[in-house]
């Protein structure tokens, strides 16, 4: 189960969980400012993590807008799975 812990501010210690939005798919960003690709698995989500795309995660409460997250604040996964699809290997 991937999640993340606001670690600052009034909500710190809220657990965050990926978002999904209206049309039932998770979105994860390669920067702050570009667009998303949207993730309809959530199983493949540690892949892109893997190659340093953040994801949009919220503590589910409908009013709240989700907050985009940088894989290294991230628990659930590991980069070095053999589970991931696009590892970028060094030889």
């Amino acid at each position: 189960m991937l999640f993340a812990t606001v670690s600052r501010g009034k909500k710190r210690g809220t657990r965050l969980l990926p978002h999904r939005f209206k049309d039932d798919r998770y979105h994860v960003h390669l920067g702050k400012e570009g667009p998303y690709i949207p993730v309809t698995d959530y199983r493949d989500i540690p892949s892109y993590l893997a190659n340093g795309y953040s994801l949009q995660m919220s503590d589910r409460v409908e009013s709240r807008t989700p907050s985009l997250i940088r894989p290294e604040s991230i628990h659930g996964w590991s980069r070095t799975s053999n589970d991931l699809f696009f590892i970028a290997r060094s030889y």
